[in-house]
């Protein structure tokens, strides 16, 4: 238990300094797929029915195909116009053509009788247009790969135990694990509390995913004014709409006084679409920020 008050601290990523992609979030729709461009990786996902991704690293070589959920790969089998592509989990190989020639990607249930596919119109154009963005063109290289997020889960806990004031009690007990982001399924979301104090909590928010610093899959998702790592928020858990965090801090002793902060997923990271300082506060417990623009 933290003794006296905490102030929030922001939750804004921290961004690479990406030299082909300063700073912009670019975007691109070709027929039934959309591709997304961001600071440090782009994009691809399906329009209609984003159960499916491909991301590349501006830096990294190979396009990483993911699912929204790995069961759906374990279960069933996976075809495009009918011919089943055998690829192998975690292992490299040269972009196989039917998935940018083809017509229909499916995962077929064999046991269940049914399958559930997306239209492959527009994917070829979206991956040229993200390649052109990248100034990468040419040779591609495709890798099946689902991130494990109960290790992620278990590595983003060690950093919080360093960071904060240690397991609470009962709080790993009913911790939520990795939550979806809608239309995202190339990542997730996760809150771990960090400390308690009067009227308020503070949680440490991380966003998990495959491209997210290569080999540190653990990314802290926020940084204070001075660009240190201090990946908290005023809230308890993440529950609803993931796109969109809730951050509510209340000012002990000063009447009414508030803070209201609310953060929206743009693709890449969560950024302040809302700040309310309630006129109480008057700078008293909560200082003023200069925030980006």
């Amino acid at each position: 238990m933290v003794s006296g008050v905490r102030f929030f601290t922001s939750l804004r990523m921290l961004l690479s300094a990406a030299m082909l992609l300063p700073g912009a979030l670019r975007a691109e729709t070709a027929k039934q797929w959309q591709a997304h461009c961001g600071p440090e990786y782009c994009t691809l996902t399906p329009r209609a029915y984003p159960v499916l991704s491909l991301m590349r690293g501006h830096e990294s070589g190979d396009w990483v195909l993911s699912f929204r959920d790995w069961a759906m790969v374990d279960e069933g089998a996976i075809l495009i116009d009918g011919v089943a592509m055998g690829w192998q989990q975690d292992r490299a190989m040269a972009f196989p053509t039917p998935l940018l020639d083809g017509n229909t990607l499916e995962i077929a249930y064999e046991s269940e009788g049914f399958s559930e596919g997306v239209s492959l119109a527009g994917i070829k154009a979206a991956m040229l247009w993200a390649e052109e963005q990248q100034g990468r063109m040419g040779t591609r290289r495709l890798m099946l790969h689902q991130p494990d997020w109960e290790a992620l889960q278990a590595e983003a806990r060690k950093i919080t135990e360093e960071m904060c004031d240690g397991p609470l009690p009962g709080v790993l007990d009913n911790e939520a694990g990795p939550q979806e982001i809608e239309g995202h399924p190339e990542v997730r979301v996760l809150s771990q509390l960090c400390w308690t104090a009067a009227y308020n909590v503070g949680s440490q928010v991380y966003l998990l995913g495959p491209e997210l610093d290569g080999v540190a899959p653990v990314r802290l998702a926020a940084v204070d004014p001075e660009g240190a790592a201090e990946p908290e928020l005023a809230l308890w858990g993440i529950e609803g709409d993931t796109r969109v965090l809730d951050s509510f801090y209340k000012g002990r002793g000063l009447g009414d006084c508030f803070t209201h902060e609310t953060w929206r997923f743009d693709g890449f990271a969560y950024r302040l679409e809302r700040r309310i300082v309630d006129d109480a506060c008057d700078e008293k417990i909560i200082p003023m920020i200069t925030w980006p623009e």
